[in-house]
């Protein structure tokens, strides 16, 4: 169930009492979240450990040790022997985010909480419970003179924050946070942010397969470093370390082939440039670099961003009519790929420790290259393959209509103006005897047009009713619901009882009118 349908369930027990129940709930939830995460650590550690050559397998000293490596997970910086170790892998910070994401999801739909409000005390409490721990284990690290070191308040902050946000990502659409969002987001945003979360995930997939390629170009270099490690247990652990670097390593594929490179202290890698002395030779996965200088091949790599643009702006084609907007929706889908990027870039650069200066993905480089290789194809692919503002059809104005019930344009004008054209002066030619006007106008062999003959007819019918000379139609009023008739009927009032018509005319009238009903029809048509 979802927050769309909350506002039909009807929930009988007192708002006290469903807090004081969600809190309990959601500290269960936070102990067995932070229980899982350091059993964790302990098998990743025990498995290193246990493959290690010159290793000793001790389960307390292995306990002791998952103690940072939790840390670790949660992307908190460490000192190991004096030197800083915050280039941590982000593999294991996004199993704990899927873990506390899952328990808040899951205590909500057990305490039926469906509202906003609700999702604040299960936030605070995932928060501040990881919070507490961290800080707590930090505190211990301090207290034992262990040879790993971590601030207090930044394991506060660090486990506390990215709990919390977590939390919040897994009540964003059971307790209606989703949709309190979407009813102040116009809608053609939205469809804008969908397709910045595929083209977030083309870019990953994008930087997954330049990390593949790499890797197989790469494998004879990383065989012989991991033959330099010594046995196959620390071929194993190296293995392992690489796997938990996955996703550091698929952001640094794409900040390589976008042009923002990875730097290793004051050296950058970039498809232009390398520095293979300020690589550490000691991990196999920082073999993937080129070991000399790139050939010249390597700038086609920039090319490898811009079908990505082609496509997003091919997918925001059809998202509005006018093409301003379209560019400004192509914007922000684009904005949201750049952010999902930069923000794990941020999150993966740091110290590695020892000799070697800081690794960094280069996050504000990375933000412009990603920017600009998406947005300007996305922006001429749009302009493009969508629909131009001279194609768009403005909407008729219906409203002078609607409310004079009465339309600017007069069918009867209309045909007379159509009549006059046709017959040009030749209408103003008297006629005597039984020929009428548009006879005499006419030559010998000539077939007269019967909008002529309808309007000499009329001619004929107005000579010979007085009462309809002397008398004027008198138009509709504005805002009748009735439609106006053409052309207007004569009413016979007391003016006709006192003069009645010719003898004959009776005949001719009843032909005449409906005859030029018709044709007045067909020309409104």
């Amino acid at each position: 169930m979802t927050a769309l349908d909350s506002s039909t369930v009807e929930n009988s027990e007192p708002p006290a009492r469903q807090r004081r129940r969600a809190i309990r709930g959601s500290l269960l939830s936070a102990v067995l979240v932070i229980l899982a995460c350091y059993l964790l650590v302990v098998a990743l550690l025990a498995f290193v450990v246990s493959t290690a050559t010159a290793a000793e397998f001790v389960p307390s000293g292995v306990l002791l040790a998952a103690v940072p490596g939790w840390l670790a997970a949660f992307q908190v910086p460490l000192t190991v022997t004096g030197s800083p170790l915050s280039a941590l892998p982000l593999l294991p910070t996004l199993l704990c985010v899927l873990l506390v994401a899952r328990s808040s999801r899951r205590v909500a739909r057990r305490h039926r909480l469906r509202k906003p409000a609700q999702a604040l005390p299960v936030v605070l409490v995932m928060g501040m419970s990881h919070a507490v721990f961290g800080t707590v284990l930090a505190v211990a690290l301090e207290e034992l003179r262990a040879p790993v070191r971590v601030v207090p308040w930044q394991a506060f902050s660090c486990c506390g924050l990215l709990a919390a946000c977590a939390a919040t990502a897994g009540l964003a659409d059971r307790c209606g946070l989703l949709y309190q969002l979407w009813q102040h987001v116009p809608g053609d945003a939205w469809y804008a942010v969908r397709k910045g979360l595929l083209g977030s995930a083309a870019v990953i997939g994008t930087g997954a397969a330049v990390f593949g390629v790499a890797v197989c170009l790469a494998l004879p270099r990383m065989h012989e470093r991991s033959v330099e490690l010594g046995g196959l247990g620390d071929a194993a652990g190296a293995a392992l370390l690489a796997l938990l670097y996955l996703p550091n390593a698929v952001l640094g594929a794409w900040a390589f082939v976008t042009g923002g490179g990875v730097s290793f202290g004051g050296s950058a890698v970039t498809p232009l440039s390398t520095a293979p002395d300020a690589l550490p030779s000691e991990l196999p996965l920082l073999a993937v670099f080129p070991p000399e200088p790139p050939a010249n091949w390597t700038a086609a790599l920039f090319a490898v961003p811009v079908p990505l643009g082609v496509l997003l702006g091919w997918s925001c084609r059809n998202l509005s009519e006018r093409s301003r907007d379209r560019q400004h929706l192509v914007l922000l889908a684009v904005l949201l790929v750049t952010l999902s990027v930069s923000i794990p870039a941020v999150l993966s650069g740091g110290r590695l420790g020892g000799e070697y200066g800081p690794f960094s993905l280069r996050p504000l480089p990375l933000a412009a290259t990603t920017f600009a290789w998406l947005a300007l194809p996305a922006l001429l692919t749009s302009r493009l393959a969508g629909r131009r503002d001279a194609d768009v059809v403005e909407p008729v104005d219906v409203a002078a209509v609607s409310d004079t019930g009465v339309s600017d344009v007069d069918p009867v004008a209309a045909v007379v103006e159509a009549t006059d054209g046709e017959s040009g002066g030749d209408a103003a030619v008297e006629h005597a005897g039984p020929a009428t006007d548009t006879e005499t106008a006419m030559g010998p062999g000539e077939t007269p047009d019967q909008g002529e003959v309808e309007s000499s007819e009329s001619d004929e019918f107005r000579e010979g009713d007085p009462a309809a000379e002397s008398e004027a139609v008198e138009p509709e009023e504005p805002g009748s619901e009735a439609e106006p008739v053409f052309p207007p009927e004569f009413p016979e009032d007391s003016a006709g009882e006192d003069e009645p018509l010719a003898e004959g005319a009776d005949d001719e009238h009843s032909g005449s009118v409906p005859e030029l009903s018709a044709t007045s029809s067909q020309n409104s048509g």
